[in-house]
């Protein structure tokens, strides 16, 4: 016995998934903070959800008129939801826009003037498939190829490609094929597009919502690791990363430099230019501080100008070379533009981890390093070195 799937039976169930989709999201919305790509997928699942309504209408879905209405408004739709997938993966611009913009209006106006002069299924399968595949291709694109991308959005994207495919196979099929090609008489490319369809809502659904979770908790994250104003670790999370990455290098027996730094006369700054251009100072110096580093190094605030950097793998000289650049980096750029200028102090100690040097000594040694940098003068470079011939003693050289 031939397995046939029902036309009507398979809009009505397209239409309710789609509806109960909007029913979760609008249960989600109530008293949340506004989010744009919620949003859009939201708008995008009523509009295909209306696709669906209408096509199950006994009756309309033969009528050209009706047809035409509901694949505008599916395409529409499609166009939201891949919209909505590209804000949620942080993609989306001006040029996306103008792009799904441009791509709306010619697919649904090529559409419209396939039924009006020349409605033939094949033209009008094709238009739909092919536009589907270039809504689709800003997402995969972006999901597989960002440098930010996770093994989720990878997953997702890959899958995403997998139907995009498989719409261009589709259309191939429609021009090529010696079977009859249609969505109204029941035959195996009927089938096969209705199952398409209830993947794609499935994907569609069920990888937004993962997406946008692991956003949220990206965010989350964010906001329990980093400093606001500056954007550096703050000091619960450069603390806990530094002992994981000295520890690491114990294992290596293989050196590790500290490096504290604060600003030069910072109270002056925020007594003289008030404490706005105190905090543009701040994200300033840290922006430049940024710049300095490699992959792999740490930088994060202690509390108020104080900041500390972890250099993994860095002995003597190259941790005196990377601290001069700090400080040659603030001493030689205006602020922001304007036209006074700051310096920092820099507290440098390297040694290879063990036991006997636990973090807490790191910053205590780097803190009288630093210590000796203000009294010779300020904007400059001091080092401290533990003996290890002399515990509990502390050598230091100031630059």
């Amino acid at each position: 016995m031939p397995f046939i799937l029902d036309m009507k039976t398979v809009f009505v169930l397209l239409a309710l998934g789609h509806l109960f989709t909007v029913l979760l999201i609008t249960a989600y919305r109530y008293r949340q903070a506004k989010d744009t790509a919620v949003n859009t997928f939201y708008v995008s699942k009523w509009f295909q959800s209306a696709t669906w309504g209408i096509l199950a209408i006994p009756g309309l879905a033969f009528q050209m008129a009706f047809l035409s209405l509901a694949n505008s408004i599916f395409l529409c739709g499609v166009a939201l939801e891949t919209m909505a997938l590209l804000k949620v993966t942080g993609g989306y611009g001006g040029r996306s826009r103008r792009y799904y913009y441009l791509l709306m209006l010619l697919s649904i106006g090529a559409y419209n003037l396939v039924v009006l002069f020349h409605n033939a299924e094949v033209l009008r399968i094709s238009i739909v498939s092919l536009s589907i595949a270039a809504f689709l291709f800003p997402p995969v694109l972006r999901m597989t190829g960002s440098k930010e991308r996770s093994t989720l959005s990878m997953l997702v994207g890959y899958m995403y490609f997998i139907v995009a495919v498989a719409l261009l196979v589709r259309t191939g099929m429609s021009w090529f094929s010696t079977g009859v090609v249609t969505m109204f008489e029941p035959n195996l490319y009927r089938n096969l597009s209705f199952l398409c369809l209830y993947l794609i809502m499935t994907l569609g659904n069920t990888g937004f919502v993962l997406l946008s979770k692991e956003r949220a908790d990206t965010e989350l994250l964010k906001l329990a690791s980093y400093d606001d104003l500056t954007g550096a670790l703050n000091r619960r999370t450069f603390i806990l990363e530094a002992k994981r990455n000295l520890a690491i290098y114990e294992k290596k027996q293989m050196p590790v430099s500290f490096i504290l730094l604060d600003l030069d006369e910072f109270k002056t700054i925020n007594d003289t230019y008030g404490h706005d251009i105190g905090d543009e100072v701040l994200r300033d110096f840290s922006d430049k501080m940024r710049g300095q580093l490699k992959e792999g190094d740490l930088f994060g605030r202690y509390g108020g100008d104080e900041f500390a950097i972890l250099l993994p793998g860095a002995d003597e000289l190259k941790s005196d070379e990377a601290a001069e650049s700090l400080k040659l980096s603030v001493e030689q750029a205006p602020c922001g533009g304007r036209l006074f200028e700051y310096s920092i102090s820099v507290g440098v100690i390297t040694v290879v981890p063990g036991p006997e040097v636990p973090l807490e000594r790191l910053y205590q040694s780097s803190d009288k390093a630093l210590y000796l940098a203000k009294q010779a003068g300020r904007n400059r470079v001091a080092r401290t070195r533990l003996e290890e011939h002399e515990k509990g003693t502390d050598e230091w050289t100031s630059q």
